[in-house]
């Protein structure tokens, strides 16, 4: 009968860290109008070595405004007023412009930065503990024209620290953030982007 009673408060103690977990994420989105900071991103083949490492900065403005900055090993600055997706490659000195929509779809950085309630287009479930962070993972409802397999999400507090994403390449790419600031105030002109001389811009829109 103990173990009984053990193995009962066991499950209930697992589904209700499930529900927090999932909560907490859903309560994160929705009450973040800003958020900044900075990351590492590292790509992997999804059960082997690193392929590529790249850092830099972000910063969001819910719904639709971005501006997620490479920095290292090279400068790519992707910039977004929630129509217009601006992509500026340093190294090519070039500026594609494209519609938001069309771009990036339901991609992971409009996942983070889009209007809509997650659970519209992803199943949410727990993926438990490890490395000090609560993880929920996220898998697209429609599945046949996402990119990716599933993201997971971890949480530590009531914050997102980090970002997994498998997409069907093979490949999982980690997001780490740091120094996050939420709901600070964000200036409206860095979500617009303003071509450097001699530079060529593609328009795609």
């Amino acid at each position: 009968m103990p173990r009984l009673l053990i193995a009962l408060c066991l499950l209930v103690f697992s589904a209700g860290a499930r529900a927090d977990a999932v909560a907490e994420l859903e309560s994160f989105f929705q009450t973040t109008n800003t958020l900044s900071g900075n990351f590492t991103q590292q790509v992997f083949e999804t059960d082997g070595p690193r392929i590529s490492q790249s850092s830099g900065s972000f910063e969001l403005a819910r719904p639709g405004r971005f501006r997620w900055s490479y920095l290292k090993p090279h400068e790519q600055i992707l910039v977004s007023d929630g129509k217009k997706l601006w992509i500026y490659d340093k190294d090519l000195a070039q500026v594609t412009v494209r519609a938001v929509g069309k771009a990036l779809g339901r991609a992971p950085i409009m996942l983070l930065g889009g209007s809509t309630p997650l659970s519209e287009s992803y199943t949410l479930s727990d993926d438990g503990s490890r490395n000090g962070l609560s993880w929920v993972k996220l898998v697209p409802k429609d599945l046949k024209n996402s990119q990716f397999e599933r993201i997971l999400l971890g949480l530590k507090g009531a914050s997102v620290q980090q970002m997994v994403m498998f997409d069907k390449f093979g490949h999982r790419s980690v997001i780490a953030f740091k120094d996050i600031k939420r709901n600070t105030g964000l200036p409206a002109k860095d979500f617009k982007f303003v071509p450097p001389k001699g530079v060529d811009v593609v328009d795609m829109l």
